[in-house]
């Protein structure tokens, strides 16, 4: 790291320049605002004390598991009809990141054998940031997602993790109206978001709308403030912060090919990219020629890397410090490479997670709040709690359903959140499916009830 470091001083203020606005691929841009010299100076304090021996250990803090709510803003549309994306579209987003941020992606295998090996050697790193075969590691960022069970009101979602808003019924203008990366930011900062945000510090906020054909980017995250230190240009704040993609990037075509994407491309990288924005990441060129993203176990880059490269890629572009003999680190999650060419986050990446979320006050309170599953009676009024069972639970198979509502339908999801079936019988047989927990969503005329059901 101290390589690296050299160079804080006369690298930072070249971010203060612009917006993160080069090209990735399939339209897929970045919109993101570059991080501040007082925010990594802050940044830097935080990890310097996390290594000391007697600090290191306070700072472990577990898998988080955090609720996301994606806001599906539309004009109308049917569900299905774009932009109204179906329900399975944006479950298999969910799939996709929480494979990503557990160092289990669904591409891992296509992570090279060799993958800088001698230049982790030649850098001196640590062996903890290393894996077996020396290669710099693929590192599980101990942080999983779940699509947010319960809304704002203590109400359970009829579809998890999806809050669907008409733009019009709003009286919003129509997103597409916006062709500037400014105009845009100015219509999501002063109208959608404060008009629709959740709790910043109980959910992760993802708005996915259509946009202009003119307007290059797809991705747009806040930064993560530290107290104190609301230093952005946008002042990022309670009713601004979160994450907006264009619909067309959400999910992944592979798990879910029945919904709307840019092209068959997308596999959910447009919002790993974004959330490596949200917990604190930079680009992995450090948004300058040869510039510095403060992780040591990232090579240096001359610039963003875009389609599908082969490794090594681009060796010897920077020499203070070398990237030589094994290049540039396109396959990171914080380059700009197609989805399919991405694989990994590194573990001075984690640790710069860690400290996000161990020291933002919009992020260190996600995932403590029991907003990923229905499991307390006390969620549910009194009334919905008469009006429905669900037995017998646990299970070895069969369930029955009894109500004094009419029942409308049920779903029922894995834990995942992805929709495995939907009727009206009052018994379902869940032996098909395997031992596990699956969640009952059960729409009566008297309202929504949801319930957790433990398949032995």
């Amino acid at each position: 790291m101290g390589k690296k470091l050299i160079r804080i001083y006369c690298s930072l203020t070249l971010f203060l320049i612009g917006l993160c606005v080069q090209a990735q691929n399939d339209d897929l841009q970045c919109g993101s605002d570059v991080l501040s010299m007082e925010w990594e100076m802050q940044m830097q304090r935080y990890l310097a004390e996390m290594q000391l021996p007697t600090n290191r250990k306070s700072h472990v803090a577990g898998t988080y598991t955090i609720p996301v709510v994606f806001h599906v803003i539309h004009g109308g549309e049917n569900v299905g009809v774009f932009p109204n994306l179906l329900e399975g579209q944006i479950q298999s987003q969910i799939q996709i990141i929480n494979g990503d941020f557990s160092g289990t992606p669904y591409n891992l295998a296509t992570y090279p054998a060799t993958a800088f090996i001698q230049w982790a050697l030649a850098q001196n790193l640590p062996g903890t940031y290393l894996d077996v075969q020396g290669r710099v590691k693929v590192a599980n960022m101990d942080i999983q997602f779940c699509p947010a069970m319960i809304d704002p009101n203590g109400n359970v979602m009829p579809e998890p993790g999806i809050n669907r808003i008409n733009y019009i019924s709003k009286g919003w203008p129509n997103p597409v109206n916006y062709s500037t990366q400014s105009t845009m930011k100015a219509y999501l900062d002063t109208i959608v978001k404060p008009g629709s945000v959740w709790d910043v510090t109980r959910y992760l906020n993802v708005w996915i709308t259509d946009k202009s054909n003119a307007l290059n980017y797809a991705g747009v995250s806040s930064v993560p403030p530290f107290s104190g230190l609301m230093d952005l240009p946008n002042n990022t704040s309670s009713a601004t912060d979160g994450i907006w993609c264009y619909s067309k990037a959400i999910g992944s075509y592979s798990i879910f090919p029945g919904g709307s994407y840019i092209s068959q491309f997308i596999d959910g990288r447009t919002l790993t990219h974004e959330l490596g924005h949200y917990f604190g990441l930079r680009h992995i060129w450090g948004d300058t020629t040869c510039g510095n993203d403060f992780c040591a176990d990232t090579p240096p880059a001359a610039a963003e890397n875009t389609l599908s490269p082969t490794y090594p890629h681009n060796v010897g572009t920077c020499s203070n410090p070398s990237n030589s003999p094994d290049g540039e680190m396109f396959m990171n999650f914080m380059d700009y490479t197609r989805g399919p060419s991405k694989v990994l986050f590194t573990t001075d990446q984690k640790n710069r997670v860690d400290m996000v979320m161990l020291n933002s006050p919009f992020r260190n309170q996600l995932g403590t709040h029991g907003l990923c599953s229905v499991t307390s009676r006390n969620e549910i009024s009194s009334e919905k709690m008469r009006a429905v069972q669900v037995y017998p639970n646990p299970t070895v198979g069969d369930v029955s359903i009894q109500s004094e509502a009419e029942i409308i339908k049920v779903q029922i999801r894995n834990i995942m959140g992805v929709l495995l079936e939907e009727t009206q019988s009052l018994h379902v047989s869940l032996g098909d499916y395997g031992p596990g927990i699956y969640i009952f969503t059960i729409e009566t005329d008297k309202g929504h009830y949801s319930v957790s059901v433990v398949c032995q």
